[in-house]
């Protein structure tokens, strides 16, 4: 849509310099070249936000994310530089971006959903787990995706109650049976209940997806040690050499390595 306004302006700029004269179309020249720049100027931002995020420079990061906050943000980058914030611990920051979202009345309905699923997460990392699970099953019955249950599914289970913990990512899995958080939350599960073949058997499906987060291996291993598998518990935690955690993180390597002197 953007693409097509600045395509429709340039030949109204080149109307006017024929119709109007050099000195009104050069005015419209520069009109539209603030506007590209503003709207462009944000994009260049992301773009080399990203790169230094990869490239393991998490301040510059944070720098050029900030830079295309205060320039003007869509809602979509908000969320996006709003994550990225909460990785790094600042879960303040984190959270002014994102009220910035909820606040605005012009964001549609989903990406008021999107933004609220990631307060939730600010608010699952800074003890308000309950508030979290609250403001997730508000916008469930209209916003249902993996991310979703396996974010809700997790807390339950972190909340204690295993009833409803069981009863929803059962659920879960039914929605989505290849999702990686959803299988984990599962071992996790049965971890806790101690159903130990139930819990090695997601451990096993887990596994083969290969997930990028810390957390699924650590559970892995502690279904398959409890299975009486500790070579192949060692096996998983060994996967997790020199993988990156982060401030979402709630598995450490240090957790690991001790996991590891157990077996």
């Amino acid at each position: 849509m953007f693409g097509l306004l600045m395509f429709i302006a340039a030949l109204f700029i080149i109307w006017l310099y024929i119709t109007s004269g050099v000195a009104i179309g050069f005015f419209a020249t520069l009109i539209f070249l603030t506007v590209l720049y503003i709207k462009k100027f944000t994009s260049l931002c992301m773009i080399f936000a990203y790169r230094n995020y990869a490239k393991g420079e998490k301040c510059k990061s944070l720098n050029w994310f900030e830079r295309g906050f205060k320039h003007g943000m869509n809602v979509k980058q908000k969320v996006t530089y709003a994550y990225y914030l909460l990785r790094e611990g600042k879960t303040d920051k984190s959270e002014e971006v994102l009220s910035s979202v909820l606040g605005f009345g012009k964001a549609s309905m989903e990406e008021k959903y999107l933004a609220k699923s990631h307060h939730a997460l600010v608010l699952m990392k800074t003890g308000r787990e309950q508030e979290a699970l609250e403001e997730l099953l508000e916008i469930f019955p209209n916003y249902k995706n993996s991310t979703i249950y396996g974010s809700i599914g997790y807390l339950y289970i972190v909340l204690g109650d295993i009833k409803k913990a069981e009863e929803f990512n059962l659920e879960a899995i039914e929605y989505n049976s290849d999702d990686a958080v959803i299988l984990d939350n599962m071992v996790q599960l049965y971890n806790l209940k101690g159903d130990r073949e139930t819990a090695f058997s997601y451990a096993e499906k887990v596994m083969k997806k290969n997930p990028s987060f810390i957390e699924a291996y650590y559970n892995a291993a502690l279904a398959a040690k409890a299975a009486g598998k500790a070579e192949l518990a060692r096996e998983y935690l060994e996967r997790t050499e020199g993988m990156e955690t982060t401030f979402l993180s709630n598995v450490s390597h240090e957790d690991i390595n001790k996991l590891l002197g157990e077996l």
